[in-house]
């Protein structure tokens, strides 16, 4: 039974060792060795990967943009390069671009791991499967371009940049995920061929701008939701710090309280409806409520509905949701973040907010 166990014990130790020993073959393209493993024999396919074993101290090699070759021969056989294997360029601190071929459709974890100065990504035209931590401590990403038969697009792997700005969005995309998990993004562009998406002063919308459905977290200044939006998605502002002025028009028809709950930096909001919204919820009867960060913050609304406002703001503390839905979660609100009515201004014209 032990000399069982000591054969399994080897040969599980064997397999470890063969798994960690990474490439099969290498290949010079523009001057700069990369480095393959054979992934399919029958198919001839191979993945870019790391030099050696995993275990092997590495000293970077890449510099600058390196083109991945979509296909590569190696003795009388032409592999197709379908994937960027785990950890395959960790810790490449010289690498600032990459450009991806249509054939690759993986990334695998950690791939890009470490790379400091990679500021700019060319993916293939379709979607690519993303592992954990692709980007990994990548701070100078900023430049980020999808290829045009992209579909669904996550920007999660990205939120370790300190330097993305922007993200433009392609004309086939038809999800955007975790637009709030990049902290420096800006602003948000979509191709004018989108059928899903639209963008208006830096935020996400949909089609007819109806549904504002978010605004980069780094967006500052004065935020002006476009005319004839009705909903203001549960979250689209929330995290917004750096924003000043939010001007709504009369449009709109839903949004939350906590939309303004965080903004410290917050001095004045525009309402341009000639009646409240409803932004929460308590006991089955609606409120026009606004939490804020900032006490003074200055509500301007028309003049002739500055009775109308003063009369609905909520000023006193208690439990309030969302919507009036079964299970809606309830959120404590403190009289020190309710703005009061003297806070309310009446403009006879927004002139000054055009």
């Amino acid at each position: 039974m032990k000399r069982l166990r000591l054969l399994i014990s080897m040969v599980c130790l064997g397999a470890a060792t063969l798994a960690a020993t990474a490439h099969d073959f290498t290949a010079t393209i523009d001057g700069q060795k990369i480095y393959f493993n054979i992934t399919s024999k029958a198919h001839r396919t191979a993945e870019v990967t790391y030099k050696g074993s995993i275990a092997d101290m590495r000293t970077p090699e890449a510099k600058g943009v390196l083109e991945i070759p979509a296909k590569v021969k190696h003795g009388k056989v032409v592999y197709s390069i379908t994937k960027i294997g785990a950890k395959a360029f960790s810790g490449e601190t010289g690498l600032t671009g990459i450009v991806l071929p249509s054939s690759i459709k993986e990334i695998g974890d950690f791939a890009f791991e470490g790379c400091t100065a990679l500021s700019q990504v060319l993916f293939p035209s379709g979607d690519i499967k993303m592992g954990q931590g692709t980007f990994f401590k990548c701070s100078a990403l900023k430049d980020l371009s999808f290829g045009s038969d992209w579909k669904t697009l996550n920007l999660a792997p990205y939120r370790w940049s300190d330097s993305l700005r922007t993200v433009n969005i392609p004309a086939k995309v038809e999800k955007v995920m975790n637009l709030k998990s990049i902290a420096s993004l800006c602003e948000v562009n979509v191709d004018a061929n989108n059928a899903k998406f639209s963008a208006y002063k830096g935020g996400l919308y949909n089609k007819d701008y109806t549904i504002l459905y978010g605004v980069p977290r780094s967006y500052k200044g004065t935020l002006k939701i476009k005319e004839g939006t009705t909903t203001v998605t549960s979250g689209a502002l929330i995290d917004c710090l750096g924003v000043t002025l939010i001007d709504i028009p009369a449009s709109v028809q839903t949004m939350s309280f906590r939309e303004t709950s965080r903004m410290s930096a917050l001095e004045e909001m525009v309402f341009r409806g000639e009646k409240p919204l409803t932004t929460a919820y308590q006991n089955g009867q609606a409120c026009f409520l606004l939490q804020i960060a900032n006490p003074a913050v200055r509500i301007n609304v028309p003049k002739d509905a500055k009775k109308e406002y003063s009369k609905q703001l909520t000023v006193t503390s208690g439990e309030y949701t969302e919507s009036n839905q079964t299970g809606s979660i309830p959120y404590m609100v403190g009289e020190e973040s309710l703005p009061q009515t003297k806070n309310i201004k009446g403009l006879k014209n927004f002139d000054d907010y055009e």
